[in-house]
């Protein structure tokens, strides 16, 4: 089932919420679209809470390294995951899903997603500077 995608520019946030079985092809494009857009640099929370895995974490991680050889000048936002507590199989498929040191946790909650994002957006504005027009 692909995932559904919401984009917040005002919070540059990508949220994707998947449904069924999940496959890379899910995965690929979601990330296809993003690329497209020009927004790796925005935060993504995905919530794959209500999906079964179509994948294994062999192949998971065999696609984060083509992930990770996808050239560009583009910061990486980072990637927060909601899974089901309930299959911790899943979420254990995710947990250390790692591009380029981009930060990137599983979260039982998206509350919990929604307020490390934060954190990480607040670490992140940290040390960029303001952009100057």
């Amino acid at each position: 089932m692909p995932i559904e995608q919401a984009i917040d520019h005002a919070n540059r946030l990508i949220l994707g919420v998947g449904s069924g079985e999940l496959t890379l092809a899910d995965l690929a494009t979601f990330t296809r679209d993003i690329v497209r857009a020009e927004l790796l640099h925005y935060s993504k929370l995905i919530d794959v809470a209500n999906c079964t895995p179509g994948f294994t974490k062999e192949e998971l991680a065999a696609f984060g390294q083509v992930l990770q050889e996808i050239r560009t000048e583009t910061l990486r936002g980072p990637l927060a995951v909601v899974a089901d507590p309930n299959r911790g199989e899943f979420a254990r498929i995710f947990t250390g899903f790692n591009i380029d040191g981009r930060p990137a946790k599983v979260f039982r909650s998206i509350h919990e997603a929604r307020r490390w994002l934060k954190e990480q957006t607040a670490k992140d504005n940290a040390w960029r500077p303001a952009r100057r027009r």
